[in-house]
């Protein structure tokens, strides 16, 4: 079956078969000539896949405008790191990229501000990842490493004394008596 769209040879009007590999040029499936100098698609159309073959397609002129754009795009983050920056996610399928993939998905992760995904995801790769050029296997500072990588400023530390966790306030409760209770409610 070939598609209708397919570019046809200008020899014997054959089907131009797409090449398997990058690189290879069209060839004619019934002649085996390939395209011809000046055989470029016309305006408002542009050369694609499409069943093994060499096709025709329109542009589609992308009617959202920026912004929406941008929303879409922060959106597929946002979902991309609710799910690389889920624990159990992580540490299951971390390991199985490697070194140079999992700072490729740091670096997305990043650009949608999703710091703690990125650092969730590193360190599932990096405990999960048992390769002898394992580049993370020793990193302790999650947090930097990703600034790091997604070219943001990190910032200086210090010695000082750690954070105390704030003391759980002990529960107040009035004792009120049944007649003012029911003097409040108007009885």
């Amino acid at each position: 079956m070939i598609p209708t769209n397919a570019v046809r040879c200008q020899v014997d009007n054959g089907p131009m078969i797409y090449p398997a590999k990058p690189g290879l040029s069209y060839k004619c499936e019934t002649c085996g000539g390939g395209l011809k100098p000046g055989q470029d698609p016309e305006p408002g159309l542009y050369w694609g896949e499409s069943y093994g073959y060499l096709a025709l397609f329109e542009i589609d002129e992308d009617e959202r405008d920026t912004e929406e754009e941008i929303s879409d795009l922060y959106s597929a983050l946002g979902t991309f790191a609710s799910i690389l920056g889920d624990p159990m996610t992580a540490s299951g399928v971390g390991g199985h990229f490697t070194c140079s993939e999992a700072n490729e998905l740091v670096r997305a992760l990043m650009v949608g501000d999703n710091k703690q995904a990125a650092m969730t995801f590193l360190e599932g790769h990096a405990h999960g990842d048992h390769d002898v050029d394992d580049e993370h296997g020793d990193l302790l500072d999650y947090e930097s490493y990703v600034l790091e990588l997604a070219g943001q400023p990190v910032p200086e530390l210090i010695e000082g004394p750690e954070p105390k966790a704030a003391e759980p306030k002990a529960d107040e409760f009035v004792i009120v008596t049944t007649e003012e209770l029911m003097a409040a409610i108007g009885l």
